[in-house]
């Protein structure tokens, strides 16, 4: 159903997409997930509205995790361009392995912040398990839980059409929608704002409910490689999206709402408290990131080892910034006090 604001959320497992019909076609906001039946279903709903997929003449993407972006080669076997941030160009060229090229920066960087080779195998044996739980359809071995779309999601590299800058617009028909970048949860990170009906399409910067995990993230264009400091960067990128008229957020998970500005207050608040415990972990003396890691988070399983080390690595790039602690370099390993 065409919403008010006149948007079609578009629902593939997990994910939204959403289509803008103009008087000139259709603008399509993420590509939407790969998966067996993704293609057809999201042709279905568009017929279901009157619509087809050879109404949409442009596709945006927020950024290149593969549950947005891994329908764009489709999109373009169609004859549908491809348009994202600049910033995040180089990232779709990874494909599935968006993640998987820099594992071994991620291993280097755990036993710098003081993680056990332990834990690390630990971790890489769940990764295993998942793997092979995926090649075998099992939705249930190994902890697996594939429940967020139908079947195993793919990701297919390709090279974005139209490359935009901060700023960027889409001009189609009687409607625009304008790029504006935030990294954080990506380095390239963007989302899509239309001024005229106040409408957010923020992909995974703003999600109802839920606080978006930045991630670790590593500039392999430099020699050595470089940590993208993603939670200062997330937080200013929030601080572009609350200074625009945004009335009602589309986002790419969980339902659309007109609680925009209270959606960005409880993240900050999320932020603010985590960064509090850690003032109060390291008032008692310095620490590694994974002994802060281990008190903020006690029962965590090897298998979500990575997410929280990033989450904790994180808040900690967050007071560094503001100069409320420094990081303490000795024999290569990382202990962090407060200043």
């Amino acid at each position: 159903m065409i919403t008010e604001h006149g948007v079609l959320p578009i629902a593939l497992g997990d994910n939204w997409a959403y289509a803008i019909p103009t008087s000139d076609g259709v603008i399509m906001i993420d590509a939407g997930p790969d998966y067996d039946g993704a293609w057809e279903a999201l042709a279905a709903q568009l017929d279901a509205a009157g619509l087809a997929i050879g109404d949409v003449k442009y596709v945006a993407i927020t950024h290149a995790h593969i549950d947005h972006c891994g329908l764009a080669y489709r999109w373009q076997e169609a004859g549908v361009p491809v348009a994202a941030s600049e910033l995040e160009a180089q990232s779709f060229l990874h494909g599935r392995n968006i993640i998987g090229y820099q594992t071994q920066y991620v291993f280097d960087h755990m036993r710098r912040v003081g993680v056990p080779e332990e834990r690390i195998a630990g971790f890489i044996e769940s990764r295993e398990r998942m793997r092979r739980a995926f090649r075998s359809g099992d939705n249930t071995g190994g902890g697996v839980r594939r429940e967020r779309w139908p079947g195993l999601i793919r990701g297919t590299p390709f090279r974005a059409d139209e490359p935009l800058s901060d700023g960027a617009e889409i001009r189609l028909g009687d409607r625009r929608v304008v790029l504006v970048s935030a990294p954080g949860h990506t380095p390239g990170n963007c989302v899509f704002f239309e001024p005229e009906t106040g409408a957010l399409f923020s992909g995974d910067q703003v999600i109802p409910g839920l606080n978006s995990n930045p991630g670790w993230h590593w500039d392999v264009s430099v020699e050595p490689p470089e940590r993208f400091r993603s939670l200062p960067a997330f937080a200013d990128s929030l601080d572009r999206i609350e200074a625009l008229d945004v009335r009602h957020l589309y986002p790419g998970h969980r339902e659309p709402s007109d609680d925009v500005v209270e959606e960005i207050e409880r993240v900050r608040r999320h932020h603010r408290k985590r960064q509090g415990q850690l003032r109060e972990m390291l008032a008692e003396g310095p620490k590694s990131p994974y002994e802060l890691l281990t008190t903020m988070f006690s029962r965590l399983p090897d298998r979500r080892l990575w997410q929280a080390m990033a989450e904790v690595t994180g808040h900690i790039d967050a007071l560094v910034a503001r100069g409320e602690a420094v990081e303490m370099d000795s024999d290569g390993f990382l202990t962090i006090r407060l200043v």
